[in-house]
């Protein structure tokens, strides 16, 4: 098996970040063939940090079009037969090259490794993260069971599926509507071992933006999320995904303090099963008499 990697890093206005990110990559105990950082438009430091590194980085820079736009420039530059892929703010551990080619040429036909994380949250908790390799077809349905940054695949796949979708931008779920289309063309191998950290950022931006995010989120249903479900199967995916998104964007605008009970009725009546959705919808038309059940059933799609 060929091992040549290239590590590609996509970075917007990471300067006090993307050091330890490349250290990282610089570290491992089975070197990388090449590091890519492409820069996407950023307006702080970003350059000179990465540029001081010298000829152990390769340096791209283009204008702001979004972190899809960035790992597509990464793998379109790449020259190995391997991209491992790492978030700016986040960092590999020492194994991970090693632990996932090992783990790739023990399983030949796999086209893409990846592993556990340990998961640093905002409040200062640590958690280990995995979703096992039986439970993904499922998972990947309802949300990313793993982030890019523990991934591992064959650039040709990559390519051969697209890359990521740069019409999701701002999105955040082009890393799941690519895990969705790879998994569904080829075999994935995992490790259950945390090869990496990830660190959680500031949510309020993505919380601000939480429609948004549900529309776009909302359009890669039917073309990804559904693909290879039949009949009865689709039907019953669709609403059940769609009411699980419709729940994480009410959750969103309670922690902004808006109005969410009209989400939550989009997501009930899509899935009805009994659970915590229908005493929150309750708490939010308590909270908020005069919007009424009427303003919560005219709920729909943004």
């Amino acid at each position: 098996m060929d091992r040549d990697v290239t590590a590609v890093i996509g970075v917007y206005n990471g300067a006090a970040l993307v050091g330890r990110a490349i250290e990282s990559v610089l570290a491992q105990t089975t070197p990388v063939a090449e590091l890519v950082v492409v820069d996407d438009g950023s307006s702080d430091a970003t350059g000179e940090v990465v540029r001081a590194y010298g000829e152990r980085v390769t340096y791209l820079r283009q204008e702001n079009r979004g972190v899809a736009a960035a790992r597509n420039a990464g793998i379109a530059r790449a020259r190995s037969t391997w991209i491992a892929f790492l978030d700016h703010d986040d960092e590999w551990l020492p194994e991970k090259t090693a632990r996932q080619l090992a783990c790739l040429e023990a399983n030949p036909r796999a086209a893409l490794c990846y592993s556990a994380y340990q998961f640093h949250g905002i409040d200062g908790r640590t958690r280990r993260e995995h979703t096992p390799l039986p439970e993904v077809p499922e998972v990947m349905r309802l949300r990313n069971p793993f982030p890019p940054t523990v991934a591992m695949a064959r650039r040709d796949a990559l390519l051969e599926v697209g890359g990521f979708d740069e019409r999701l931008r701002g999105a955040s779920c082009e890393d799941w509507d690519l895990v969705v289309r790879f998994a569904s063309r080829y075999p994935l191998a995992a490790l259950d071992e945390p090869l990496a950290n990830y660190y959680e950022q500031d949510t309020s931006n993505s919380l601000r933006h939480y429609r948004r995010m549900l529309a776009n989120t909302l359009a890669i249903v039917e073309p990804t999320l559904l693909a290879g479900l039949t009949g009865l199967d689709r039907t019953l995916w669709r609403r059940r995904i769609e009411a699980t998104l419709y729940h994480r964007a009410a959750l969103s605008a309670r922690q902004l303090g808006e109005p969410a009970a009209a989400l939550l009725w989009s997501s009930i009546v899509r899935w009805p099963a009994p659970d915590a959705r229908l005493k929150t919808l309750l708490l939010e038309l308590v909270r908020a008499p005069g919007q009424g059940a009427a303003r919560a059933r005219g709920g729909g799609r943004p």
